[in-house]
């Protein structure tokens, strides 16, 4: 009698494909067309996101070539936004204009499940 696989060699991969499948659900419906919100935001610091570089690979003529983009350095302005501490990424004038204790307006967008808060806009 012959043995084929056992049933596992085709239940392993199913299950933790599903399981990727079920993240990648959850983070949509998590953040899909949420509602926008504006109240006013305490700045309680500074920083600066470092840049990075990515690596692609283009094939040309039948070769394979690696090629390099860099990413920017992105300034980043922290807040407390109702009580909760978050950031958002800003342009660079108004990042050095942006000092600690000062009070903008922001935009953001809270998430379903998570309650967490993206900023969107910030303004004087």
């Amino acid at each position: 009698m012959a043995s084929g696989p056992s049933s596992m060699t085709y239940a392993i991969p199913a299950i933790a494909l599903a399981a990727v499948a079920l993240y990648f659900a959850y983070g949509a419906v998590d953040r899909f067309a949420l509602a926008t919100e504006e109240t006013e935001a305490r700045v309680t610091g500074k920083q600066i996101a470092g840049g990075s570089t990515t690596y692609h690979t283009t094939v040309a003529a039948g070769r394979a070539w690696s090629q390099s983009s860099t990413n920017p350095d992105t300034p980043i302005v922290l807040f407390d936004v109702q009580g909760v501490a978050t950031g958002g990424a800003v342009s660079p004038q108004l990042y050095e204009s942006l000092q600690p204790g000062e009070i903008v307006r922001v935009a953001f967008q809270r998430t379903r499940f998570t309650r967490q808060i993206l900023v969107t806009d910030v303004r004087r």
